[in-house]
């Protein structure tokens, strides 16, 4: 596997997390409440929850290791509402990959760390084109 592709592969695993935990707010939703606009009120809440506070452009995103950190509680919480409404092997199906990820987490915390820090601009041009060339 080419090292860039672990990165990609973990960042998928995310994504498919992120949905995983928006079907089981609704399936919890659903099951508690026995109504289908309940499900749809639970799984919009989640998902703006996750864009105001989660998403890579979320306004107010926490900083690296605490995003990490909230990012698998919330998906560990998942699995505990399923298996709270009766659905133990769906939440341990779902438990497998949050493990996954957790360890693809510390394997590339490096990177993910790097990634979060702010670019730096320096003042003054460089370049060929600054050299007047």
């Amino acid at each position: 596997m080419p090292v860039t592709a672990g990165p990609a592969l973990h960042a998928v695993l995310l994504f498919l997390l992120e949905l995983g935990l928006l079907g089981a707010a609704g399936f919890w939703a659903l099951t508690l409440f026995s109504s289908p606009w309940a499900a749809v009120v639970a799984v919009i809440v989640v998902a703006a929850a996750w864009g105001l506070l989660l998403s890579p452009k979320a306004p107010a995103r926490p900083p690296w290791p605490w995003h990490a950190v909230a990012a698998h509680v919330l998906f560990v919480l998942g699995a505990v509402v399923l298996f709270a409404v009766g659905q133990p092997w769906i939440a341990a199906v779902y438990l497998a990959p949050i493990l996954a990820s957790v360890v693809l987490t510390i394997v590339y915390r490096d990177r993910a760390g790097r990634a979060m820090e702010p670019v730096r601009e320096s003042a003054a041009p460089s370049g060929r084109r600054a050299a007047g060339r």
